[in-house]
């Protein structure tokens, strides 16, 4: 599966985030192919009130990737460590160099207002109540499970991917247009045209944000905004 890392003017600096919950969790992504190939993949989220950092868990040699996203300054720090050494860089935080922006930092619930297919399936998922909604575009079928308790949208955890210049936000685009506005604790992404099926699992859900996930202490960063 393609990791979404993988129009919006420039921010002031005065933005805060957009969502209400604090918190970490995991998001295990995983792929198979009507042929049975399966691949599995994982980024931790971490919501505090005025920052989010995610590390992107890399697979065989390469190095795990964190970036740390601070509105306040308009910045995204990205950071890992290899044979040792501990590098980064700072982008300015754009839509040129985050495209999916423009869905992560809007307020929670003000997207499109667009209804779901509400089914009566309802569901206990890791100790949280859910209930199914479902949506269905030219290239994909989704069903998602919603947590209403939870005042962060599928939408804007997606859009955290979406850093670097040319980055693809297909499917955050799709749940967008879609109206997909709440927390799915899983989601199954039916994609007709490679048909293939992507499981979106929430897991490892806890209200613990560790300050030191925010922490540049000892790497050597890099300032991208000076360049551009």
């Amino acid at each position: 599966m393609k990791i979404l890392c993988t129009p919006f003017l420039l921010l002031l600096t005065t933005i805060t985030l957009a969502q209400n919950f604090t918190g970490s969790f995991d998001l295990v992504m995983t792929q198979e192919s009507a042929s049975g190939n399966m691949r599995q993949d994982t980024i931790s989220y971490y919501f505090a009130e005025t920052k989010t950092a995610i590390i992107i868990r890399a697979k065989g040699n390469q190095p795990d990737l964190r970036l740390v996203f601070v509105p306040s300054d308009s910045t995204i720090t990205g950071l890992f460590e290899m044979n040792e050494k501990k590098g980064g860089y700072i982008l300015p935080m754009n839509d040129k160099y985050w495209p999916g922006m423009q869905y992560a930092l809007r307020d929670f619930g003000t997207g499109p207002r667009m209804k779901l297919n509400d089914t009566e399936s309802k569901e206990t998922i890791n100790g949280i109540f859910c209930h199914e909604m479902k949506c269905e575009s030219e290239k994909y079928d989704v069903s998602l499970y919603i947590a209403p308790e939870i005042e962060l949208s599928l939408v804007q955890v997606l859009a955290y991917q979406s850093v670097g210049a040319g980055e693809d936000t297909e499917a955050v685009d799709m749940l967008n247009a879609c109206g997909v506005q709440g927390f799915a604790m899983r989601s199954i992404v039916s994609d007709k045209k490679r048909d293939a099926t992507i499981t979106l699992a929430i897991q490892n859900m806890s209200s613990e944000v560790p300050e030191r996930i925010f922490s540049v202490e000892g790497y050597s960063i890099s300032d991208m905004r000076k360049k551009n």
